[in-house]
């Protein structure tokens, strides 16, 4: 009885987690026929998108319930690993600019509530990156995690490149990751929904999951530009380019253990790049070659 109660709560959590995606339509966001709109990334509660330029110069706002957009500002580099806080109603980004042929960065907050942009962190050559704690703005520093005020909570653990390696920094403690070995080039990480689990990509080698330990890892081949869709499923994209431009690209979802991997389809648009998922995972937008935004609603089965 035991063995027969053991084998069906086994074929029970294979079924569960087995599941299809299915598309149930995909539509073009409006305003965006035009295109020019790049590198979508949904809200936390998925009240509005941001996006951004083809080279990630300034940022703007897609508020879904009235199509609204608004140009939040221009600065150069100010898409490219963009936070927003789980309110909604800060965003960080980097302002890059060039001086005597040299790249500085700064750290840039903007409050959707009084539209102000304030200058967190002066233009510096180190690496910094965005984050937040909770709903407070704080930075990596070169290979320091700061807190822009000190009575701030602890920022949630975060996964940051560095020197071509994968850092997590969680509470007071800093940890290099290199589940590939020391000498690979990690990017596009980033840490699962609960936390468990992160996803990254090593070049020429593809995309892997890995406990956030770095240890136990899966091959998921190639699927760049991986993002989260729930704690279960990996979304990016299969690009194909003529080594000039892009000439293919499909929407791809995979499961974490590397068993399933499907294309999600997309009738009306050839190239979908770029795939970011809303915290429900029931919706996921990416762009086009042009820069159209398209938001694809899917269900899980």
């Amino acid at each position: 009885m035991k063995k027969l109660l053991l084998l069906s709560l086994i074929v029970i959590g294979q079924f569960s987690y087995a599941q299809r995606i299915e598309v149930k339509s995909v539509q073009l966001l409006n305003g965006t026929e035009q295109g020019g709109y790049f590198h979508p990334v949904f809200s936390p509660k998925g009240t509005y998108l941001l996006t951004t330029a083809e080279n990630y110069a300034g940022l703007n706002r897609h508020i879904m319930a009235t199509n609204k957009i608004e140009k939040l500002v221009t600065d150069a580099g100010a898409g490219y690993g963009v936070r927003i806080s789980p309110d909604e109603n800060t965003v960080l980004f980097k302002k890059t600019e060039m001086r005597n042929n040299l790249r500085f960065s700064s750290l840039q907050s903007y409050s959707l509530n009084n539209k102000k942009q304030e200058n967190l962190v002066e233009a510096t050559r180190e690496k910094i990156s965005p984050v937040f704690a909770e709903n407070e703005p704080a930075v990596i520093r070169g290979t320091v995690l700061k807190k822009i005020k000190s009575t701030a909570p602890n920022v949630n653990p975060y996964i940051n490149i560095e020197d071509r390696k994968m850092v997590l920094y969680a509470a007071n403690t800093r940890k290099v990751l290199t589940p590939n070995g020391e000498n690979k080039s990690y990017f596009w990480a980033s840490i699962s929904p609960d936390g468990k689990h992160i996803a990254y990509t090593v070049a020429a080698h593809g995309t892997f999951i890995c406990d956030i330990n770095g240890e136990n890892v899966v091959s998921l081949k190639k699927l760049n530009a991986p993002s989260w869709l729930n704690n279960e499923w990996v979304i990016g994209m299969n690009d194909k380019d003529d080594s000039d431009q892009v000439i293919t690209s499909e929407i791809i979802a995979m499961t974490i253990d590397g068993k399933i991997r499907q294309t999600l389809t997309t009738p009306s648009v050839k190239i979908a790049m770029y795939p970011t998922a809303s915290a429900n995972g029931k919706q996921i937008a990416f762009n086009s070659e042009k820069g159209q935004i398209y938001i694809m609603n899917i269900e899980l089965k």
